[in-house]
């Protein structure tokens, strides 16, 4: 598909000083795409040039507008020695190749320096014209669109939902690439910032050729990573979950009532043949089930008809001649039937099983030949045939909220995979599948998993019984998908406490957004739990093995700690879990962090006891006061969060009826029951866990989640901003405490400085965490705070306030108080409204109170920034601060030059820091994507009030 790409340069203003005699600059501009390059006069002598020049056009292929960034470049002239560069903007392209989206890019751009940070601004035009071809060779995805948001885009409808996709991308880094006497740093930074946005490019570009292989436009829950690998290169990794999305009217609901949200079934009847509505029973769309709010709405799905198939078949005539397969047989069809969305549509879930995870140690000096990815690929394949094994262990048959990380010190690579085991059957009942006309297809790359299945048998049936009724979906999601004379691992079963038939766990750990079709208790907390571990100094093997031995132990000290957390909040599941395991020199780190919330139907968690080996007099009395102090935080956090009236109701588990109607699956695997509500003193370090427990929570008037929502009896009113914070600490002694003490005062630094915009919360609260090789650890927060409406029937309140050294007595004036005066009024009417910024900056996928009217395209822009003067701007910590602002100012500069206000499902990824303190040099690589939206707030005002 040729092209045509059109660049207008226009003016610049703010430039630096370049000329010391005249205290100017002779400023021109260099445009370059490819190989092709193009240049705009001098003009002299200004700070705030105007070119207006004339178009610049490129002839181009559609592939090359895909991996290569338009690069603009701005120089200052000198006569008789090099030019001096300003600066220069990378502008991504992908975003003009859209069918229905923008015809261009215009606005002011910050000019960016890898050593100076941005330089001024330049203002210009970029369109491109592409030419249809047809050409079924082609190598360019022009037309796919990626999503960074975990979720159903609010202004599409889904049609068809094709499975995981996953490609990387390998190439030599150029920081490696230099001899030291030669190296320059701003050479180096410019090479490595101008390859890794060609990769990121190419990664998309890949993705999206095998999207259109199984006929589908879009990719939902795209995650990017760049794996820094030293002297082995540099791996850019992409996964998401393709799909077939279909535009939708703004703010118009759909039209066909049976349009219900039923996904991935594959219907009896031919796909031409209409269903006559006297016949067919159809339940309510779910936006008449839940709340009206247009910020928490999902979209409806379309069923007008069936885009996606499998094997590339497409068309309704090849859809009719498919010979029809079971649901179970279907999804055992997908090589990994995983999926990077995490909230979904009501029922598209059936069960939840748990969360799975999988790690592997590897070693990248063996890897024999590094500019290939077929290294990689087969540890990634290790990963997730693992992760699949676990679900299918649980007894069911796909894994979503699937994410993969890595962490990389020296030669040690670290790949986790972390998800939900779920059982994925979206039909749910055969009443509504009549209806349906949406397939799910298998994925891609299959041909060594075509020959284990033939091999072994599909592991899951379809349902044959349908289960009706409203308090079914209320609590279907919690039942468990095993059979209860096989557990896969330690659990205590006990009776649904809404259905009073099934089988329910005791705990439920998940990595996805607390689902809507659950009924909750009270409102959900944030719970934490962090670990440091020293390790030998070791290399190679050794250390390899070190780092192996100590990953089991870590991970259930994190279990352990979340366990007991989640019982003393008095809570019974985890959702949006995120458990993140970083590998130093001699220090192993682990951190996990989750969103607690009572699902009515599971029962609550009995008080944690505490027992000690410790016979004296002195220890018993300790003993009795630590489980007299946590009885009370127990019974003080019921009343916090409002669970005592579920607590109170719930019933004692009872053995499930044999003839129950509802399918449970065979686990390949069985465990057997341990107690893990008992808690052994025979340490400190035990006492110190205990008193972390003990510790108050937030301050009154603030709360916390690691999800998009507080889940529970509360409503976000608006967004407020987005907040990050940073933290440098030694970890040498591998202190646990001192740990948590700093993530515990940047917490309480953060709440302090939004006191006066109580009550806020704070949403998808994230932690990351890079080691140096000194052991200095580098701490980052990110949150939104988000303002949230009381509720008059459950009015909330934080934590209590401490107990004070001394009372104090209220003074109370005889006198009537004066009335308001209108300066007071005037600060009331103030602090109640709100300041909506030019662009809105939100990890979330949603802006409370406002709908998304246009998706405008994915910004994924790669930074790398040096300062050889860190002590003259501020420390480590000033150069950072500067640098987030820079990489923030230049993501709404991106956002507004395509017409949009927002930039939604915000990721700030791969945060590399090399500091050098002797000699005075920080380098630090940032990676930031999002979706560039239009939304509407005009319903904000009403909200607020």
């Amino acid at each position: 598909m040729p092209g045509k790409l059109k660049v207008r340069i226009l003016a610049a203003r703010d430039l630096p000083v370049m000329d010391r005699a005249s205290d100017l600059a002779d400023a021109f501009v260099e445009v370059r795409f490819g190989q092709a390059t193009e240049k705009t006069e001098v003009f002299r002598k200004s700070l705030n040039p105007q070119w207006n020049a004339d178009w610049f056009k490129f002839e181009v292929d559609d592939e090359e507008l895909q991996d290569e960034p338009l690069q603009i470049r701005v120089l200052d002239y000198d006569t008789y020695s090099a030019h001096d560069t300003i600066g220069k903007v990378y502008i991504d392209l992908n975003s003009l190749l859209w069918k229905d989206g923008v015809s261009e890019i215009s606005g002011w751009m910050p000019i960016f320096d890898t050593m100076h940070g941005i330089r001024g601004e330049i203002k210009v035009m970029v369109r491109v014209e592409l030419i249809e071809d047809a050409n079924q060779f082609r190598q360019s995805s022009c037309g796919v669109h990626f999503f960074s948001s975990s979720r159903v885009p609010s202004c599409y409808t889904v049609q068809a939902i094709h499975g995981f996709v996953e490609e990387l991308v390998v190439n030599n880094d150029p920081e490696y690439q230099w001899i030291d006497m030669i190296r320059t740093p701003r050479a180096s930074n410019e090479a490595r910032q101008r390859l890794f946005s060609k990769l990121s490019g190419e990664l998309q570009r890949k993705i999206g050729l095998k999207v259109l292989e199984v006929e589908g436009n879009a990719v939902i829950g795209y995650w990017q990573c760049f794996d820094m690998e030293g002297e082995s290169g540099v791996v850019v990794r992409g996964i998401g979950t393709a799909a077939t999305l279909k535009k939708t009217a703004a703010f118009s609901p759909p039209k066909d009532v049976a349009k219900d949200v039923n996904l991935l079934f594959d219907d009896s009847a031919d796909a031409s043949t209409q269903v006559s509505p006297v016949n067919s029973r159809q339940p309510p769309s779910p936006s008449k089930q839940l709340p009206q709010s247009q910020q928490q709405s999902d979209p409806d799905l379309d069923a007008s008809g069936v885009l996606g198939s499998s094997g590339g078949s497409g068309g309704l005539t090849q859809r009719a001649k498919t010979p029809k397969l079971m649901l179970g047989q279907k999804i055992a069809m997908m090589e990994y039937p995983f999926f990077t969305i995490t909230t979904f549509p009501p029922n598209f879930l059936e069960k939840l099983g748990g969360a799975v995870t999988a790690r592997s140690v590897k070693l990248l000096d063996r890897i024999h030949n590094p500019d290939e990815s077929e290294t990689r690929d087969v540890w990634w394949t290790e990963i997730r045939t693992e992760i699949r094994a676990h679900a299918s262990a649980m007894g069911c048959n796909a894994v979503v909220g699937y994410k993969e990380t890595t962490s990389i010190f020296d030669e040690i690579c670290l790949l986790s995979a972390t998800g939900t085991a779920a059982i994925v059957s979206v039909t749910g009942v055969k009443e509504t599948a009549q209806t349906q006309q949406i397939v799910l297809t298998k994925s891609l790359d299959r041909m060594e998993f075509q020959k284990e299945q033939a091999a072994t048998p599909p592991l899951t049936e379809s349902l044959d019984v349908p289960v009706s009724g409203s308090d079914a979906s209320q609590c279907r999601l919690c039942h468990i998908p095993y059979n209860d004379s096989a557990l896969p691992f330690p659990v205590t079963l006990a009776t649904c406490n809404l259905c009073r038939k099934w089988k329910v766990p005791d705990v439920l750990f998940t990595t996805i957004e607390p689902p809507e079709e659950l009924v909750y208790t009270g409102r959900g907390c944030c719970v934490q739990a962090r670990i440091c571990k020293m390790k030998k100094r070791a290399q190679g093997e050794i250390n390899a093995a070190l780092i192996s031995d100590a990953l089991p132990f870590i991970e259930f000290e994190l279990h352990r700690q979340l366990m007991n957390r989640l019982k003393v909040k008095g809570m019974n599941a985890l959702f949006g879990l995120r458990v993140i395991i970083t590998v130093g020199e001699n220090v192993l780190v682990g951190n996990a962090i989750a969103t607690a919330v009572y699902v009515s139907g599971m029962p609550p968690p009995s008080t944690l006891k505490i027992t000690s080996k410790d016979t004296t007099d002195k220890g018993e009395r300790n003993l009795k006061w630590l489980q007299q102090k946590l009885v009370d935080t127990t019974a003080r956090n019921r009343d916090l969060y409002d669970l005592n009236s579920q607590v109170n109701s719930s019933v004692e588990s009872e053995s499930t009826s044999h003839g129950s109607l509802e399918e449970v699956h065979e686990p390949q695997l069985s465990a057997g029951h341990t107690d893990t509500y008992v808690i052994e003193l025979d340490d400190l370090e035990d006492q110190k866990a205990i008193s972390d427990m003990l510790e108050p929570g937030l301050p009154q008037g603030f709360y916390s989640c690691s999800t998009d929502k507080l889940p529970g009896n509360v409503q976000m009113a608006h967004h407020l901003q987005m907040v990050t914070m940073m933290r440098r600490q030694n970890l040498s002694d591998a202190n646990t405490k001192n740990l948590n003490n700093t993530f515990g005062e940047m917490v309480q630094s953060l709440c302090f400085k939004l006191r006066t915009n109580t009550p806020c919360c704070l949403c998808k609260l994230s932690w990351d965490l890079f080691l140096t090789e000194d052991n200095i650890a580098y701490v980052w927060l990110t949150a939104a705070a988000l303002h949230v409406k009381e509720n008059e029937k459950s009015p909330l309140t934080g934590s209590p306030e401490p107990e004070m050294m001394f009372p104090i007595e209220e003074v109370t004036d005889s006198k009537k108080a004066k009335p308001p005066s209108p300066l007071d009024k005037r600060m009331f009417y103030k602090r109640e409204s709100f300041w909506t910024p030019p662009v809105q900056i939100t990890p979330l996928s949603y802006i409370p109170g406002a709908v998304v009217e246009k998706y405008l395209g994915n910004i994924n822009i790669f930074f790398v920034r040096e300062c050889t003067s860190v002590k003259e701007s501020g420390g480590v910590g000033g150069f950072l601060h500067n640098f987030v602002t820079e990489v923030n100012a230049i993501a709404r500069s991106h956002v507004l030059s395509l017409g949009g206000n927002a930039l939604l499902a915000y990721n700030m990824v791969d945060f590399v820091l090399m500091d050098n303190p002797h000699k005075n040099q920080c380098q630090g690589l940032i990676n930031v994507f999002g979706d560039a939206v239009f939304v509407d707030y005009k319903g904000l005002t009403d909200m607020s009030r």
